[in-house]
């Protein structure tokens, strides 16, 4: 079944815009993030006058690539979480010390 009209015209128009895309090198990519990841990063935009998601992602990238490789691999390394446990013991110690600050520095002196 051969396509007419407007579905023919825009079937040219993507095969057209495939290849241009190719003929630049061009990959798209899909990126699943958490909703508070994305309003973060809509926010960010606005903060900084960004209007396409794809042109803030790229200049993330390039400049992330411009980095010397040792601050790649530090900017990279996330943080242990599990490494660092509050224990019951610690959470004495902080309630203690914090009581202490309080006691000592009860107001404000201005």
């Amino acid at each position: 079944m051969e396509k007419k009209g407007a579905a023919k015209h825009s079937a040219d128009y993507r095969e057209r815009q495939n290849a241009e895309k190719a003929r630049l090198g061009i990959e798209t990519v899909k990126v699943d993030m958490p909703i508070g990841v994305k309003s973060g990063i809509t926010r960010a935009m606005k903060d900084h006058g960004y209007s396409q998601m794809q042109e803030l992602w790229q200049d993330l990238v390039l400049s992330f690539l411009s980095m010397p490789h040792e601050e790649q691999t530090r900017r990279l390394r996330k943080p242990d979480a599990s490494a660092f446990v509050i224990t019951p013991k610690l959470a004495r110690q902080f309630d203690r010390g914090s009581r202490r600050e309080l006691a000592r520095d009860s107001g404000d002196a201005t």
